[in-house]
């Protein structure tokens, strides 16, 4: 009885390990609006839930240092679920950060408990319009269902890091860039005509001072551009998660044993 029972809690400790990993990175949990003992109590709770169901292992290692090597490999399982989940919120991010730049807000930054720093204003903006529509989408549904696939098809007692993976995250690293580029591209054209206009302006009347007067013209014309895009944006990251959903399955594939 004593034996069955350490390997149930060294059971629910592989399990917890990788929801612990998975909160680290993952939408919505992942940032810093949610308490961490909140956090710990609910991925105790998904644990519990979960491992009843999980086939039991005819022994675990006896020693402790193999354990905590498996008890880092669940953690990492967790991570990179939650990494591919994120990325297209990081996108959303990086669009706000070139708007940012673009329209002179850089200078107005601000702390961010989701970010635990400071950043701009548009960027805040983009990243909770992008958790907003995440919500709506019923996004933080079908990720926990993602995590209770991994549960299904990678065991607790090993998992696989392919070559292939590495590459497939960078490929998905490198998309982090074309979503923010395509959802702030409306507002970055409109802004780049604005300067081209207001370089006109300059050659053919020196005496104004454009610089002074590009200031509240690149704030006027992006916001009012970010607005007018919202319809696109939230087509656009409809697709998105819907792409990423798919990107999350395979890196789950990706990492089961023999498969």
């Amino acid at each position: 009885m004593q034996a069955d029972a350490i390997l149930l809690w060294g059971m629910f400790l592989l399990c917890f390990a990788r929801v612990v990993g998975f909160f680290v990175q993952a939408p919505i949990w992942g940032s810093g609006h949610i308490p961490k003992p909140a956090l710990v109590g609910t991925g105790a709770c998904i644990a519990v839930v979960v491992f009843p169901s999980l086939p039991v292992p005819k022994a675990l290692p006896p020693d402790l240092f193999e354990l905590a090597i498996m008890l880092l490999g669940q953690l990492a399982v967790g991570l990179v679920i939650g990494y591919v989940s994120f990325l297209v919120l990081a996108g959303a991010q990086f669009a706000g950060e070139l708007l940012d730049i673009q329209m002179g807000l850089s200078v107005a930054a601000s702390f961010d408990p989701a970010s635990h720093g400071t950043v701009n204003l548009i960027r805040r903006f983009k990243f909770y319009l992008a958790m907003m529509i995440y919500l709506i989408l019923n996004g933080h549904h079908t990720l926990l269902m993602a995590l209770k696939r991994s549960f299904e098809v990678i065991p607790l007692t090993g998992f696989e890091f392919p070559k292939s993976l590495i590459y497939n995250l960078i490929d998905m690293t490198t998309q982090v860039f074309i979503i923010g580029i395509q959802i702030a591209a409306p507002a970055l054209a409109a802004l780049f005509i604005t300067q081209v206009a207001l370089g006109l302006l300059a050659r053919v009347a020196p005496q104004m001072n454009v610089f002074m007067l590009s200031f509240p013209l690149n704030i006027m014309i992006g916001l009012m551009m970010i607005l007018v895009a919202l319809p696109l944006v939230y087509k656009g990251l409809d697709s998105y998660f819907s792409t990423n959903l798919n990107q999350i399955l395979q890196s789950i594939k990706m990492m089961t044993p023999g498969r």
